[in-house]
């Protein structure tokens, strides 16, 4: 214990040093991120109370069926705080220097396995529990909530929901590292993603939002009653469903609910940490041996002779292109936290675009189903700009140590900039095109939609809604190379060569920087795009003339600061890798 104690003082030591001898450059980049830290905390208030205020005067869903989306919110962002931390800690108690020198201390196995989870945990967390106090606090704000609910809501229920995601997370990476030395790695992480994918489907398949919505409306308009009796039993095991019932007792003031609801969750936490503990003390050595053997397996088997990929093969490129090329492609591949990451990313993502492009929208108001297209549209951008980040800002920064050698190399930088960046813009641009035309499908043309899929059900016409179908796959590609740009173009500008962790660099200040900057965009993107969205869906419902400047006002909004976005961060970018590292 002691030992373990001073190890977590040594960090906080040599934290507090870099703090305060850094130079006035980098003293004033930080009093930068605190003011972009502090009004993005500003912004996610005033938006979260905006958009409740909207669901519940505008759209009219009640109670009920506000804390059931809400919940299912959180079942969303439960799966995406698991698997990431899975990758995560791959990297840190694996792949990690400091747990390789750990380990020839007089230190326990299970100390420096909780050191690493829990410095892992919070040093992913910051920007998450900043956002959740934000958007809680509008929440609040909205239904007056009492000063209780928010030292409750914060610490007693979000911290407690992402930490157990952490500690499930951790307990699934300790057992797929153990099976490893009787299974092949890569079927069990084909096993692992089939296991999340079939998770998410039964989720929604168990609790349809659209089969909620019609029942609920059915008792309209007392639809601000319990109705518990439409929740399935299945998913009243599962933690973002004890949140959301936490929240919505709260708005009723029914505190010996709430009580019950927070004692669950607490409880249950603390009992899967002791677990993750118990495992990690018996386990973490034994498979950490393991990953060193996964190490060598994975770099004999991505030796490829004899094809387009193999350096000694020429092709039609410039000899400077193509081994530039390739070495992108090799320095990905032979990296397990990359390429384990993307295949979880991919298939998250065919998920969704599976469950969207048959999606059953014949809903009644025309304000709920424009707030169902544009969730469905920010959440696409949103998948586009959360790869870009993991994928396209560590680009520069995985040179590491090696940069050197292109500087001294016969090529400019200014080249392997643009050559980096191509890879990356090329694939997002054709992955978001096909996100829109998967997600705009029910949109498009119904009638024959429905003929060739034979499961999608709508009521939108040929007409307003199909116009807008249009407008928005030609708006995705032009959002998708904006946000690539920026992720990219602030990843040199935040360079870090010393860190190793791709992970570790999407997480870092520059990046959390990048991704507050980028949702700033997002709801730019929002408001821009929200009157129109609304005025198609009203005049397609109720047959009104469409005011075509409306939506040539809402592309000008959108398309001249997006170029003006991109041109400024490449500069910037450029202008970065002429700096003396």
């Amino acid at each position: 214990m002691n030992t373990f104690l001073h190890i977590l003082r040594y960090k906080n030591l040599i934290f507090w040093k870099i703090s305060f001898t850094r130079d006035l450059s980098t003293n004033l980049k930080n009093i930068g991120s605190f003011l972009v830290f502090g009004s993005f905390a500003v912004g996610s208030f005033y938006f979260s109370n905006f958009l409740t205020a909207y669901l519940m005067e505008n759209v009219r869903i009640g109670l009920f069926l506000l804390h059931r989306f809400i919940g299912m919110l959180l079942f969303v962002f439960f799966v995406t705080i698991n698997v990431g931390n899975i990758v995560v800690s791959f990297s840190t108690l694996y792949r990690s220097p400091e747990v390789n020198f750990l380990l020839t201390t007089p230190v326990s196995y299970q100390n420096i396995f909780v050191i690493k989870f829990l410095d892992n945990f919070f040093y992913s967390s910051g920007t998450l529990f900043m956002v959740g106090f934000s958007v809680l606090l509008g929440y609040g704000v909205y239904f007056d909530m009492p000063w209780h609910f928010y030292l409750v809501s914060m610490f007693a229920v979000v911290v407690p929901f992402m930490f157990f995601a952490a500690c499930a997370a951790v307990i699934i990476l300790l057992l797929l590292m153990k099976f490893t030395s009787k299974i092949n790695f890569r079927i069990l992480v084909i096993g692992i993603l089939l296991f999340y994918v079939l998770q998410i489907y039964l989720y929604f398949k168990v609790s349809s939002p659209i089969h909620l919505v019609q029942e609920v409306m059915k008792y309209y308009p007392y639809i601000d009653l319990y109705f518990g009796s439409l929740d399935p039993m299945a998913i009243k095991f599962l933690p973002n469903y004890w949140v959301s019932e936490v929240l919505y007792f709260y708005a009723t003031k029914n505190y010996i609910a709430v009580a019950g609801y927070v004692g669950l969750l607490l409880s249950t936490t603390s009992a899967l940490f002791i677990f993750a503990l118990i495992l990690g003390k018996s386990l973490f050595y034994e498979t950490w041996m393991i990953s060193l053997s996964l190490k060598s397996v994975v770099a004999r088997n991505t030796e490829v002779k004899g094809t387009f990929f193999n350096f000694g093969k020429r092709s039609f490129l410039s000899p400077q292109t193509e081994v530039l090329l390739k070495k992108e492609l090799w320095q990905f591949v032979r990296e397990p936290s990359q390429w384990l990451h993307f295949v979880v990313m991919m298939g998250l993502l065919f998920l969704f675009l599976s469950s969207v492009s048959t999606l059953n929208i014949k809903l009644e108001s025309p304000e709920l189903r424009a707030v169902v297209y544009l969730v469905v549209f920010i959440f696409n951008i949103f998948l586009i700009n959360s790869i870009a980040l993991r994928f396209g800002f560590p680009l520069i920064s995985l040179e590491g140590y090696a940069y050197w050698s292109i500087r001294s190399a016969p090529i400019t930088a200014r080249k392997m900039y643009w050559i980096k960046f191509g890879v990356i813009m090329i694939f997002l641009v054709g992955l978001s095109l096909m996100i829109s035309w998967l997600s705009n499908i029910p949109y498009l043309s119904p009638s024959d939609a429905g003929k060739t899929i034979g499961i999608v059900e709508s009521s939108a016409s040929q007409g307003p809604v199909k116009i807008l179908a249009y407008f928005s796959m030609v708006i995705t590609p032009v959002v998708a190379i904006t946000l690539t740009s920026m992720n990219f173009g602030l990843g040199a500008v935040y360079v870090n060569f010393i860190e190793k962790n791709p992970v570790r660099i999407a997480s870092s200040q520059g990046a959390t920087m990048t991704f507050l900057l980028s949702i700033v965009y997002l709801v730019f993107l929002l408001a821009s795009y929200f009157y129109p969205v609304t005025m198609l869906f009203t005049s397609d419902a109720k047959n009104l003339a469409i005011d075509w400047k409306t939506l040539e006002i809402a592309f000008l909004m959108i398309v001249v600061p997006s170029i003006t976005i991109i041109l400024f961060v490449h500069y910037l970018g450029v202008r970065s890798l002429r700096r003396d590292y």
